[in-house]
This record gives structure tokens, sequence and C-alpha cells, in this order.
């Protein structure tokens, strides 16, 4: 072939390859819509789903249109942009809704100018138009990116579409959306009302000490819908949304250290899908034991797979991603905008700037306001990132500038944690930093093995690649992967099992680990026959004892037909119908600040009752998500007297100065108490009966 055949085929071979980028675009983006439209129909009906999508796009298009702006007419800037954006948007437009709310603005129609006010951050952005370089984004891109969304519908899907299931006995909840989901549901009811600071649904004389940023939107909403639609609904639905621009930031970081968008994909695929050896090492037990086939069957359903680690070795719970996706869609935002602070330091010219500094500071002010800790943990990583390269080229000024610059909006977002009150400061000593935290020194490299062995190997199969090739753009992965391990072993926060910072630690590390396996599938891509043929074996391997844990862990989240008892939970709760209508009743005959008292020591799998399901405030109970947890402790035990009175003058006595409104006697109630439903109908001049079905009865203290 000639040089002239060649020239005249070269456009004819780019338009073929591009046309089929274009329909295999198209193909990805129609299987997307369509899998994305069966998940809201099986939550809630499509006209209503449309308007949350709508409402929520609303909100996200600010940090869209900011990070057009930022990035200037770069190659693929609409690419990034509509990446970055949606989180960026969300947490910018909740801010000023958050601003909105303090002031005491209820209206829907001006709470719904929010993202307008937060367009107002694009002026500024245009000022460091210029100062940032993106990863070269191209056509091929938008197709990965739209393969990598669809992560979303094929793990949220079918478990959504089983959260609060309508069954002929009840409403059906599956753990652990008990723990994770009912604690939302409370947080959105709690905020719904309105109050300014929020009061604490588990302790009445208490203010709310939580992040409860993530959860305004979806607050705002049942406020104004809860007549059409409910709280499960809403936060779903928005779940979702949080989830796909988290995953679609996670693909955006992952790019900015490799080229290959291919490469890209198939890391976020890999760290959400293949993470862990869990499930594997319980199938090699079973084989061991001759377990037969329906026993192995049984023997996962009662499994918490992806904490075998804990339940089984004692060491840390470490979460995979994909149980962020489902059960903690604020912690994936808030790891989407703290990580967004670190990524424009990579992208800068001049990280020393004090522009680009003032604008990471923001996006960790942000990522603090949503979910704290993770933006403590991301700020170390951008500490240390700074003084390290700015300290290295002896640039001490630099330093100190970008240290003001930065410190200013996070020291803001400080300020604001605490006129929000999210930190309870009741004196007690809530971190723990320097000491090594019990269940790290236990079985702890096994452990680690466990939880993250399939990322971990492929990982390290990329930092030696990188170390090969001298890919100093790695070595930011390295810093983070230290920060991770830090906070992993000589970091706790009380009242929680010593678990809380695994979590986020392992969160970290996964996404830390994510573009070290992208920069392995690239280079082994591009290498020799033989090393690509092992590489691609080494993969499926890899795959293969890592897809157990992850099969099981999605078969489990949606199996809602799994009645057993777990280790002090039911694996499915159900809320009987006859519950149901007596909540319902509360919703609609009692004021919103209304003390409806059930048994403040309920099982682990109905903590959070009456603030989640009924929506309103207990005088104390006993939440799984609050810390200190004795203050808790005390005011349930002062209740839990009032629920085991056989007289009634005692019980009303005891009633009055626990300033009891409601008692609420269920199921749950009426076995734990057995006598207390007839002391309390001889009685009707201190508790008037005003609700009764089979299962449930309700009473006004008077």
């Amino acid at each position: 072939m000639n040089r002239g055949t060649i020239a005249r085929n070269l456009p004819e071979q780019s338009l073929e390859g591009g046309a089929r980028q274009g329909l295999g675009g198209a193909a990805l983006g129609a299987l997307l819509a369509g899998s994305l439209v069966v998940c809201f129909y099986a939550i809630l009906p499509m006209r209503a789903a449309l308007a949350l999508v709508a409402v929520f796009a609303w909100s996200a298009l600010p940090g869209v249109i900011i990070a057009r702006r930022l990035y200037g007419s770069q190659h693929g800037t609409w690419t990034a942009a509509l990446l970055v954006g949606p989180a960026w948007g969300f947490c910018a437009s909740s801010v000023v809704l958050l601003g909105l709310w303090v002031a005491g603005v209820r209206g829907g129609t001006w709470l719904a100018l929010a993202p307008v006010g937060a367009l107002m951050l694009a002026l500024p952005a245009g000022w460091l138009t210029g100062s940032l370089t993106l990863p070269r984004f191209d056509r091929r891109d938008i197709a990965w990116v739209l393969f990598v969304l669809l992560l979303v519908p094929a793990v949220n899907g079918r478990p959504y579409a089983r959260v609060g299931e309508m069954r002929p006995e009840g409403k059906a909840y599956r753990a652990y959306f008990i723990a994770d989901f009912e604690w939302a549901m409370a947080v959105a009811a709690e905020v719904s009302k309105g109050d300014v600071l929020p009061r604490n649904p588990f302790l009445a004389t208490d203010t709310l000490h939580y992040y409860w940023l993530a959860d305004l939107l979806s607050a705002v909403e049942h406020r104004l819908t809860q007549r059409t639609l409910t709280v499960d609904q809403v936060l779903l639905v928005n779940a979702l949304l949080m989830d796909l621009a988290f995953v679609a930031f996670f693909y955006f970081f992952i790019r900015h250290f490799v080229t290959s968008p291919s490469a890209a994909a198939a890391a976020c695929v890999a760290v959400v899908l293949f993470s862990s050896f869990e499930g594997a090492q319980q199938l090699l037990l079973f084989w061991r034991r001759k377990v037969p086939l329906d026993g192995l069957l049984s023997g996962f359903r009662n499994l918490n797979i992806d904490a075998i680690s804990n339940w089984t070795y004692q060491s840390f719970k470490v979460d995979g991603l994909q149980r962020l996706l489902l059960y903690q869609p604020h912690h994936a935002t808030a790891w989407a905008v703290s990580l967004s602070g670190l990524v424009v330091l990579l992208e800068s010219r001049d990280n020393g700037r004090p522009g680009v500094n003032w604008l990471a500071g923001i996006l960790l002010g942000l990522g603090l306001l949503l979910s704290s800790f993770i933006a403590l943990m991301v700020g170390s990583v951008v500490a240390i990132y700074q003084l390290v390269t700015l300290a290295f080229r002896r640039r001490w000024q630099s330093l100190m500038l970008a240290g003001i610059a930065g410190g200013i909006p996070a020291a803001l977002a400080v300020a604001a944690t605490l006129l929000l009150r999210y930190v309870d400061r009741s004196g007690v000593q809530l971190i723990y930093v320097g000491q090594l935290n019990p269940l790290a020194r236990t079985n702890a490299l096994f452990g680690i093995w466990l939880s993250f062995g399939p990322a971990l190997i492929a990982a390290a199969v990329g930092a030696a690649l990188g170390l090969r090739r001298r890919a100093t753009a790695l070595g930011p992965l390295g810093l983070m992967i230290a920060v991770s391990f830090f906070f992993y072993f000589f970091v706790d926060v009380i009242d929680h099992q010593h678990a809380y910072v695994a979590f986020r630690a392992g969160h970290l590390l996964f996404m830390a680990f994510a573009p070290l396996v992208g920069f392995a599938w690239q280079e082994l891509a591009a290498a020799s026959g033989s090393v690509r043929i092992t590489a691609a074996g080494g993969a499926v391997l890899l795959a293969l004892l890592a897809a157990p844990m992850t099969i099981v862990d999605l078969y489990n989240s949606q199996d809602t037909d799994n009645r057993a008892q777990g280790p002090g939970f039911k694996w499915t709760e159900i809320v009987t119908t006859g519950e149901l209508e007596a909540l319902d009743w509360i919703k609609k005959n009692t004021p919103p600040s209304a003390l409806v008292q059930v048994d403040p020591t309920r099982e682990s799998g109905t903590w959070a009752y009456m603030p989640a399901f009924g929506e309103r405030r207990t005088v104390a109970a006993m939440p799984i998500s609050m810390i200190p947890l004795q203050k808790y402790v005390d005011a349930s035990a002062k209740v839990q007297a009032f629920f085991t009175q056989s007289e009634a003058s005692n019980a009303y006595a005891l009633a009055c100065s626990l300033k009891l409104q409601y008692v609420y006697l269920g199921p749950a109630e009426q076995k734990k108490y057995p006598r207390l439903l007839t002391t309390l109908d001889g009685a009707p001049h201190w508790f008037r009966p005003v609700f009764r079905n089979e299962a449930v009865a309700i009473y006004r203290v008077t």
C-alpha cells in the first residue's frame, strides 16, 4: 500500500472507529437509562421519580458550570465537568440550602433557588482558569464512563427495590439497611420538622449531634411531599443519584493516574466488585468441612460475608466499596468532594499558588460538612503532600501562603460544624490518637489479607510497575496508603466497637489502590504477548477468588425472605401491618414535636423504631450511631423503669417526672413487659387510650 492509499484510508478508518465508539456509547447510554428507569420504578411512581431526579440535577448543575469555567478550554473540559461537577454542585447547593434553612426559609419556591446561590462560585472559579491541567479526555472516555456508571444499578438495583418491600405481613427491611438506612430515615425525618438546630430524636433534652447536611435535601423534599411520598422513597432515589455522582468522580480520579480509559474503567469495576477474599475463604472452609450444597447455601445466607475478618478472626471490619454504594451515599459524596481537594492540587501547574489552595480548602470544607472524619483523613493527606512538595523545593513563603489560603475555608467549615453542634462537646474524649487499636493487633496481617487481598495484590503489581517505569505521578497514592494505615492502626473513635475508623480507612485504601490497579492493567495490556496472557490469567484468577464475596453480599442485601435470627438481630425485620397502621396514626394525629415513647432498649434491629418509622422523638432511646453512648444508657435506664411498673400510680408518677407524652406498646413492648398493658388500661384517667388495634396500643399521658 502506497502513501497515498494510506492517507486516503486513515480518515475512513478514523470515521469507522468513531462510528463504532459512538454506537457503543449510545448502546451503553440506553442500557444505563433503562436500568435506572427500572430502579426508580421499583421504588416509586415514575412521575415522582422524575421530579426527584430533576431536583437533584438542578442541585448538581452549579458544580458542572463551576468545573467547566475552572478548566477553561482544555480538551475534554465538558467531560471532566460532567464527571466531577455533580458532586461539587450537590454539596455547594446543600450549603446554600443550609443557609436558607437556618435563616428560617421553609417555602419550596425559595428553597429551590439554592443552586442559584451556589452558582455564584463560578465567578471566582474563573479567576483560576488556566491554573489546572486536566488529563486528556476524549470520546473513548464517554463509553467507558457509561459502562462504569452501570455499577450503580448493578449493585443497588435489586436491594433498593426490596427496602421496605410490602409483604402481606408488613414491610420488610433487610440487615444492614436496618443500621444505616434506618438512621438516614430518622435524621431526614427529624431535620424535615424545621427546627434549627434539629432536636435529638433519641434524647429529648439534646440537640442532634451529627453531620446532617447530606440529608438536608432529602429532608426538605420529605417535608414538601410527605403526603404523597415516604421518607424511604425520597432517600432511596437520592442515594442512587449520589452514588452515580460518586462513581463518575471515582473514574475521574483514577484517570489522573492512567492514560487509558479502559484501564480506568477496569480499575473502578475491579475495586468495587472484586476486592476481598472473604467469600473464597468461607467457601474453602465449607468445602473442608464437607458441607452439602443446601447447607452451603444456608450458611452463606446467614453470614455477614464482608465482615468475616472480624466475625471469625476478630480483626477489623472493613467494608468494600459495594457497601459504600449500598448503605452510605453520604460518605461516598464526602469522599468525592474531599478527594477533589487533593485532585486540584495534583492538577495545578503551581501547587503553591494561593488561589489553588483556596479552592482545595473549599472542597475539603464541603467534605467536612458532609462527613467530618473523611475530610480529616483527606485533609491529612493534602497537608502532608503540600508540606513535602513545597518544602522539598524550599518554597517556604509559598508553603505559608498556601496554608493560609487553604486553611481559611477549612476553618470556616470547622466553625460551621461547631455552630451546628455536629460534635457532642460534653467533655468526654471521643477520639484516641497514637495508641494501637485493640482490633488492629488481632490477626492484623491475615485480616488485611482477607479484606483487601485481591485489590492489594493488583495494586502491588501496579506499584512495582510504577517504580520500574519511574512513574512519579503515582507518589500521592503512596501517601494516601500511608495515612490510611496510620488511621487504621492508631486512631480510634469511642463507642463504635473500635470499628468506625477502619470503615473509613478501608474506603480510602480501596480508592488509593484503584489507580494502581488501573496502572497495572494499562501497562500489562501494552506488554508483549506472553506477559499479557499471563497477566490476563492472573486477573481472571483474582476475579474468581474475589467474586464469591460480592455475589453473596449482593444476594444477601436483597434477601428479605431470610427471617432467621442473626447474632443479636434478625436478618430481616418486619414492621407488621398492625404496627404500620399505628405508626401512620401517629404521623397524622400527633404534632411533629410529640414525644412518643417506646421501649428504649429495643433489640438492635429496631433501634431507631420511633424516629425512623413513626417520625417522632423519644424521651430516651439507644442509638447505635451516636457518641458518647453513656448518656443514652443512663437516660434509657430511667425510662425503662417506667415500663417495668405494675402499679398505675407509680407508672404515672414516673411518666410525669420523665415528661412522657405518649406511650407506645407494640408487639416488642407487650412481649417484654406483659403486665404494662393491663396496668395502663386500668388507669384511663392518667393514661388515656388514643389508638388500639390487634398489635399496638397507644396512650396519651394526661
